[in-house]
């Protein structure tokens, strides 16, 4: 449902990759145990890349 709801937007690799920058940048903001930020990224990353919905072209 979420990957659903993105559907509307562009989102390819540069905007995958804004987002995980946003989200680390806001972790270390809070002063996230660097081992408990580690995993949290793992896991964003996975879903940050699964909203992708453009195909880069080389």
């Amino acid at each position: 449902m979420l990957r659903r709801r993105h559907l509307p937007f562009t989102i390819g690799e540069p905007e995958r990759d804004q987002w995980m920058y946003c989200m680390i940048k806001a972790m270390q903001t809070l002063s996230i145990d660097e081992n408990v930020m580690q995993k949290l990224a793992e896991q964003l990353y996975g879903v940050a890349d699964f909203m992708r919905n453009k195909s880069e072209q080389s």
